[in-house]
C-alpha cells in the first residue's frame, strides 16, 4: 500500500501503530479520534496526540526514511489550533525577546 494513497483515518491508524499506541503520561490507549495530523510530507509528519483519559497532549515528529521511523514526544498544553497558529509565525529575533523582557521585567502583574 502506498502511504500517499491512504485516507486520513488510515493515516491516523498508521501513526497509532508506528508512533504511539499509548499515552506517555497515563499509559491509556490512544484512539483514532485522539490523533490530529498537523503536517504530513512524504518523509516526515508532525502529529498531535490528545489523551481522552488524562487530557494530556503530546506532539510527536515522525521521520520515515529507508523504512525507519523515530519518535520524539513533546509534552504540551497547546491545542491543535494553537500549534497550527504559532507554527505560522515568523521567527523572533533576539532583539524582540530583549524588548519584551525590558518591557515586562518591572511589572508585578501582566494581563494578556
Amino acid at each position: 500500500m502506498n502511504y500517499d494513497d491512504i485516507n486520513i483515518t488510515e493515516k491516523k491508524q498508521f501513526f497509532l501503530d508506528s508512533v504511539a499506541k499509548f499515552c506517555d503520561k497515563c499509559g491509556g490507549p490512544y484512539s483514532v479520534d485522539d490523533v490530529k495530523i498537523l503536517q504530513d510530507t512524504k518523509t516526515s509528519a508532525i502529529i498531535h496526540f490528545s489523551c481522552h483519559i488524562c487530557k494530556s497532549k503530546h506532539i510527536a515528529s515522525f521521520v520515515a526514511k529507508y523504512g525507519i521511523s523515530s519518535r520524539v514526544p513533546i509534552n504540551t498544553d497547546l491545542e491543535v489550533d494553537e500549534v497550527q497558529k504559532f507554527s505560522k509565525k515568523k521567527v523572533l529575533s533576539l532583539q524582540n525577546i530583549l524588548d519584551l523582557y525590558i518591557g515586562i521585567k518591572d511589572k508585578t502583574k501582566i494581563t494578556i
